[in-house]
């Protein structure tokens, strides 16, 4: 089912793709706001979102939100229709049309890429990454989600490298965003870029401690990774 579809059903929250493809859809981080607003509006029983509330709980001028609404349908993201009820016109806000054109989006990246048969797309891999970021350290906050995204987006870093990342994580038991980003700023300065050199680098260490006791503490942070992996 595409996200416009699940949208309908009315059983849908952001989808993580939506943060993904940000750059993609909205003009800008402000007509983003705006229309999450406008979204609560249309997927909630919270009733009508003036500019001037969405103005107040932004900071922005009721100008500028009806500016961002203004960009916003003229960018096909938003749609308005009129209704009558009870002898009165109302106009009716829709924000499904920007979930429309994040399934173009998804359905363009899947067909372009050509994934290998087996294999998961970067769209499937951003989604595990982020369901198992959620498993370890909780429900994301939205600067944890948007750090997430430049560091694929703009940094270029395979979520396979960010998913080892978390696994070192949980081995050490440092469960925490910054201790992730922290890692991966280690392995890009040792040259380190992608899931193979990282097991390379496993491999190479255990051999190191091979004649070595085990410790509990390593005990310990085994379990917890196998715990969270189901045993990967």
């Amino acid at each position: 089912m595409s996200f416009f579809e699940q949208y309908r059903t009315g059983n849908l929250v952001l989808p993580n793709a939506l943060f993904f493809h940000f750059k993609d859809i909205f003009p800008s981080a402000d007509d983003f706001l705006v229309w999450q607003f406008l979204y609560l509006q249309t997927t909630t029983q919270i009733g009508e979102v003036a500019s001037s509330q969405i103005a107040q709980a932004t900071g922005k001028t009721p100008t500028e939100v009806n500016k961002s609404i203004t960009t916003l349908t003229e960018a096909g993201l938003l749609d308005f229709t009129t209704v009558k009820v009870n002898n009165e016109i109302k106009m009716v806000v829709d924000a499904s049309p920007a979930l429309a054109v994040l399934d173009k989006l998804v359905s363009s990246e899947n067909s372009t890429t050509g994934p290998v048969a087996g294999q998961p797309t970067n769209t499937q891999l951003i989604k595990q990454l982020t369901d198992e970021l959620e498993q370890a350290l909780g429900i994301l906050n939205p600067m944890v989600i948007e750090d997430l995204n430049k560091e694929i987006q703009e940094e270029h870093t395979d979520p396979e490298l960010i998913r080892e990342a978390l696994k070192e994580a949980v081995f050490n038991r440092k469960t925490n965003w910054n201790y992730i980003k922290g890692v991966l700023r280690n392995w890009k300065l040792s040259g380190i870029t992608t899931k193979i050199q990282v097991e390379e680098r496993r491999l190479e260490h255990q051999g190191k401690k091979q004649h070595h006791q085990v410790s509990d503490e390593f005990k310990t942070g085994m379990d917890a990774a196998r715990q969270l992996w189901g045993g990967q």
